[in-house]
């Protein structure tokens, strides 16, 4: 009797010991990575670039006889600009300055077969600049200095002169980055310029000018 004891409690331990080598062991799994947010564009540093567009307004004038008209100019433009802006939170502020060579032209008859012809050759500003950013979109405002260098002549006269008007421009954009360092641009500007006295051989005259701008761009963000 005892025997058959003995065996069946050896089995019993034969049975328990195959079923506990039949078990697998199962790692715990690993603790997922943390997901970290995309980081947002950095407006902040210094930037270059080139810009084109074109141009409208009026050149007033009166001249030494005491008449006074106004004529209609418009015109292509191309130039560069440099610049800085600092982000604070969603805030963008910052300075620039550009320049342009220009080809807005105007005519209008002075008396009969004289004309008078008025090109604006260059125009330029310097600018304070604020915005919110949007990741990679900017959308902004700006005002300041504006400044632009026109030459004028009378047909059939010995005449020609060229002279320096300042004044004030505003404007607004929306600016957008393509990659961490070149973002492209669209802006709507208007100047104000004021008057210049341009002398002639038979007298002089003074004039001024309004300019509505509209250009696109590219900038190089360093």
């Amino acid at each position: 009797m005892k025997r058959f004891l003995l065996a069946g409690v050896a089995l019993l331990s034969l049975g328990a010991a195959a079923s506990a080598a039949d078990l697998t062991y199962e790692p715990a799994p690993a603790p997922m990575a943390p997901v970290s947010a995309p980081a947002t564009f950095d407006w902040t540093g210094f930037y270059a670039g080139v810009h084109g567009g074109g141009a409208w307004g009026e050149f007033n004038a009166n001249d030494f006889a005491g008449n006074s008209w106004s004529q209609s100019a418009g015109g292509a433009l191309g130039g560069v600009q440099v610049g800085y802006n600092y982000q604070i939170d969603k805030w963008v502020i910052g300075v620039q300055t550009d320049m342009a060579y220009t080809g807005i032209s105007s005519t209008t008859n002075l008396y009969s077969g004289i004309d008078l012809n008025v090109d604006m050759n260059w125009f330029g500003s310097t600018t304070l600049r604020a915005g919110y950013a949007a990741d990679t979109w900017l959308f902004y405002a700006k005002g300041g200095l504006a400044y632009g260098q026109f030459q004028a002549n009378i047909d059939k006269w010995i005449y020609s002169d060229s002279e320096w008007h300042t004044g004030w421009t505003v404007g607004a954009g929306v600016e957008k980055a393509f990659t961490k360092n070149v973002t492209g641009f669209f802006e709507y500007d208007y100047a104000d310029l004021s008057g210049s006295t341009y002398n002639t051989s038979g007298g002089s005259f003074d004039g001024d000018t309004n300019t509505n701008v509209l250009k696109v761009g590219v900038n190089y963000k360093f």
